[in-house]
């Protein structure tokens, strides 16, 4: 195929222009909220602790490797090694560019730098010190959008994630703003908000489309050219985002002053119960206070006091006391303990995101109970699932069952479902697995393709199944027996794809 027909054949709808626009969608919330960190009045200096730029390079860097390494047939340990090894780098690299403070890149001061002003943290903190930890989090958001970009989930909750959080940084920005101690929001927040909404109505918009062009025959979903229909969703996301801020630009003043005093009543009633729900919880953040104060104090350089003076009175007779002192060797085991507590914490996080993708895209891939057709039944079953799991979200988690084993020398008899089971089992190794969007006849001619002597055993057992599958039949005694004779016919053709 030439490098035109690979590019046209290219599917940049899924590929490229949705993660692309989950990306945008994601940095335009978060990088308003790392602004308005930065300009906290207790910073060193008044900045940034981010810029866009290096918010999205973050979460791309992410997002490309986790896609790339965890397709990747190598062990977990070692994709998980890999995928934490870059976000270290991705980290140096991004904070060298960020906080470079006069040194060259990766000059040899600039690390003894970092260092002496991650030390001063508790006396003269940088927004350095927010840095690390956003720049962690937006590492765990590449892992994560790795996987919903990849199945087109979860674009909903992003999206609603987002943008509750805009509206809870409007607030706070307003409220510091009016007190005089942080400056006021700029225009740039109006930007980063036209800029989510269009980015994320756009990755709602494409996955729509992507999962309507699954539902089509091949012969119709070739028609619904990417071409085609972006400019088409461009211009509608784009229009709709211009209709609402024109309209809302017409309104009065009155008008927003009347939703003003309303929106402060209710606020003021939510306000009063909401403290009478938080007082037990001053308690434990004041203990959570008490905790950190003497942890910071660890951190302290050792100070003589001068001695107070007592004028002319005097007490004879009584002794100097002594409070004991924390060896210097306990304070540094503690210190450092505390530290590798935190990194072996963001390392298990990590970890378990990436094998959690991992798991999750072998059970798309070979689990042939995801197949299902449209029932007002099983839409109320869909509704009654997502309603369950919402209520999950709160209850601790039941261990997960099992993965199907799959035993690769199977000799004994087999129902017609762990047949066709075992049939993406041993055709997904010899480098044909079954797309999310084939039926099983699809993926049966593709098979055929590959292997043409399969044909006759592949159609039986693909009908026995479909039969079984949908027809909700018990195959036959004398059925059985001969389906499990095909299947091991059928199974030393597919190795022999893979050299066995």
């Amino acid at each position: 195929m030439t490098t035109m027909g690979k590019i046209k054949n290219f599917d940049w709808l899924a590929v490229v222009f949705y993660p692309l626009a989950v990306i945008l969608m994601e940095a335009f919330w978060v990088s308003p909220w790392l602004n308005w960190v930065g300009v906290w009045p207790f910073f060193s200096e008044a900045r940034p602790v981010l810029s866009l730029a290096s918010v999205i390079i973050v979460i791309v860097v992410s997002l490309l490797v986790t896609r790339i390494f965890v397709s990747q047939k190598l062990p977990m340990w070692a994709v998980q090694t890999i995928v934490i090894g870059c976000g270290l780098v991705t980290m140096l690299l991004v904070l060298a560019v960020e906080y470079a403070d006069g040194y060259g890149f990766f000059e040899s001061g600039w690390f003894g730098h970092i260092w002496k002003i991650l030390g001063d943290t508790f006396t003269n903190p940088s927004p350095i010190v927010v840095a690390i930890p956003a720049i962690i989090y937006l590492w765990w958001r590449g892992i994560m959008l790795g996987q919903s970009t990849s199945y087109f989930r979860d674009i909903y909750r992003s999206f609603i994630l987002g943008m509750v959080a805009l509206v809870i940084l409007i607030i706070l920005w307003q409220v510091t703003g009016a007190s005089g101690r942080l400056p006021t929001p700029g225009p740039e927040i109006g930007i980063n908000i036209i800029a989510f909404f269009f980015f994320g109505l756009l990755a709602i918009a494409i996955c729509h489309l992507y999962n309507m062009r699954r539902t089509m025959p091949s012969e119709e979903a070739k028609l619904t050219s990417v071409w085609r229909w972006l400019p088409i969703m461009l211009g509608v996301v784009g229009g709709m985002i211009l209709v609402g801020f024109g309209v809302a630009s017409t309104l009065s003043p009155d008008f927003f002053n009347a939703i003003g005093r309303g929106a402060e009543a209710v606020f003021g009633f939510l306000g009063t119960v909401f403290s009478y729900i938080i007082w037990p919880f001053v308690y434990l953040f004041e203990g959570i206070a008490i905790f950190i104060i003497w942890f910071m104090s660890l951190f302290r350089s050792e100070q003589t006091l001068p001695p107070e003076e007592t004028g002319n009175m005097t007490i004879p007779g009584i002794t100097d006391i002594t409070n004991p002192e924390i060896p210097p060797v306990v304070t540094e085991i503690i210190k450092w303990f505390v530290i590798a507590i935190i990194i072996s914490v963001v390392i298990f996080f990590l970890a378990k995101a990436i094998s959690r993708y991992r798991q999750r895209r072998a059970l798309e891939e070979i689990d042939e109970t995801r197949e299902s057709l449209f029932s007002w039944r099983g839409l109320k079953d869909d509704l009654k699932l997502l309603f369950q799991m919402m209520g999950q979200r709160f209850q601790r988690k039941s261990p997960a069952a099992p993965p199907y084993v799959f035993d690769e020398n199977a000799m004994g008899k087999l129902d017609i479902r762990e047949i066709y089971r075992h049939l993406q089992w041993e055709a997904g190794r010899s480098g044909l697995p079954r797309h999310r969007h084939e039926t099983a006849e699809e993926y049966a001619r593709r098979i055929e393709n590959k292997v043409p002597d399969s044909r006759m055993p592949l159609k039986d057992i693909t009908g026995m199944y479909e039969n079984v599958r949908y027809g909700e039949r018990i195959a036959p005694k004398d059925k059985l027996d001969a389906a499990n004779g095909l299947w091991q016919t059928l199974r030393g053709m597919i190795r022999k794809l893979r050299g066995e």
